[in-house]
């Protein structure tokens, strides 16, 4: 048995573990949890060939290659959507990627948000409708809400119990408008 096929043998059950717990919620971009999985599975078998058993366990070793690597991935190949919008060159072909546009012959404004500099057609009754209804809700919504919601909407993240609390709060707040409304 050579020491590569020794090496890799003991790293296996490692690389499996690490592969499982990072891929686990590490999804982020258009990344899912099993291209996650198998990124970590290459980053170790890459970085098993610059293993020196002198600096330590492959334990240590692997860990913080991977950690390392998928910082280095989500900075690469993630952006976090309501940032810098005028963004250009790479960040701006990546935000596009991530962001990118449904196939198909869905309306532009309705399925997509469209990121480069080409301005997308909407109508501005839908516009007037949206602004005015984003104002209704603000003006009824619990204050201790107010500012997640600016953060939801601003595609920022909110943690799942604000998100769901805000969700009811805002259905309520339309089924109460619909029903004065119609009624």
């Amino acid at each position: 048995m050579t020491v590569r096929q020794k090496i890799l043998d003991e790293a296996r059950p490692i690389i499996e573990r690490l592969a499982k717990s990072r891929s686990s919620n590490g999804a982020f971009a258009y990344y899912e949890k099993s291209d996650v999985y198998q990124e970590i599975w290459c980053m170790c078998l890459e970085a098993i060939d610059r293993y020196d058993p002198q600096i330590g366990p492959i334990e240590h070793y692997l860990v913080r290659h991977i950690t390392n690597r998928i910082k280095n991935l989500k900075r690469d190949k993630y952006f976090r959507p309501g940032s810098d919008v005028s963004t250009s060159g790479l960040a701006r072909v990546r935000m596009n990627l991530v962001n990118a546009l449904p196939l198909g012959a869905g309306d532009i404004a309705e399925g997509g948000v469209l990121l480069g500099s080409t301005a997308v057609n909407v109508d501005p009754i839908d516009y007037l409708l949206c602004d005015e209804t984003l104002l209704y809700i603000r003006e009824r919504l619990p204050a201790h809400l107010c500012k997640s919601f600016e953060e939801l909407i601003n595609n920022n993240k909110v943690r799942s119990p604000v998100v769901e609390e805000i969700r009811e709060s805002v259905a309520e707040i339309l089924r109460k408008r619909d029903n004065y409304v119609g009624g």
